[in-house]
């Protein structure tokens, strides 16, 4: 736990090895074969209300551990969820996940970031990127700089229309620090949110997918889309402790109460 967290820490990242059962990685395997697959359709999505639509043309499946129930285990590793309470704490929640690949015969570069730029005022998160497949540079390893994070966010400017829009200014990035963080399938790399990372163009015929889960602690809880899945503690006690406060009906329940008194009021008079 100590490694964990000196190593998160002072590094920004972990790579924890073969901690993905391998019957696990192959049921998504195939399950994310047939995804894309679907998504390429373009057909109706019943889930567009809660969750983001695919870019299959962009290699992002978004928002699979509550589409797809074969990606929940995946989510609640021992072994990630263990690493992630050493910077976290023991209540751990997901805060939102998608599958990344790279699709062939598109542009498939993935520029310098750091994730969640828009989002500063919020509590850290902490990434696990897990590898479906071989993950080499062959086929598009994702680079980082060790111990960027330490300089909190930094300058950034947003590209609309792409899966990746929001890009840390090119003078805030020193490649020459970059390393590739290649992964065996059921490797899994943790990071924290403000590490620099990117990944090549690449036009190779092995494919590179990996699931991609982001965790937050209870320090506030509130998700992008969705609601709050806890994965890990959550204890009535651990609540109380941190929620010590007496309720407060929301301002929107209030307001909900006050439209039916006003649609009953309305039907009221309709009917008279």
């Amino acid at each position: 736990m100590d490694r964990c967290h000196n190593t998160l820490c002072e590094q920004g990242y972990l790579i924890l090895r073969s901690v993905i059962p391998a019957g696990e990685m192959s049921v998504v395997r195939g399950l994310t074969d047939r995804i894309v697959a679907c998504a390429s359709r373009n057909l109706e999505d019943p889930f567009a209300k809660y969750y983001l639509r695919h870019r299959a043309d962009q290699g992002t499946l978004y928002d699979l551990y509550q589409r797809h129930p074969e990606f929940q285990p995946l989510a609640k590793i021992p072994a990630v969820l263990d690493a992630l309470e050493s910077v976290l704490g023991p209540d751990i929640f997901l805060y939102e996940n998608c599958l990344v690949y790279k699709p062939r015969d598109r542009r498939n570069g993935v520029p310098w970031h750091q994730d969640f730029l828009s989002r500063p005022d919020e509590p850290v998160k902490y990434i696990a990127w897990m590898a479906i497949d071989n993950v080499t540079r062959a086929n598009g390893a994702m680079k980082i700089i060790p111990g960027s994070h330490l300089k909190g966010f930094l300058p950034w400017h947003r590209v609309k229309g792409e899966t990746h829009h929001d890009r840390v200014n090119p003078e805030c990035v020193d490649e020459s620090k970059a390393i590739h963080a290649e992964l065996a399938a059921g490797d899994v790399l943790v990071f924290n949110q403000m590490l620099l990372h990117s990944s090549d163009e690449v036009d190779s015929e092995l494919p590179r997918r990996a699931f991609r889960v982001s965790y937050q602690g209870f320090d506030a809880i509130s998700t992008p889309r969705g609601t709050p899945i806890v994965l890990r503690g959550g204890t009535p006690e651990s609540l109380a402790q941190r929620f010590p406060n007496p309720y407060t009906p929301p301002v929107q329940v209030k307001e909900d109460i006050a439209r039916r008194c006003l649609h009953a009021i309305g039907w009221r008079l309709l009917k008279a």
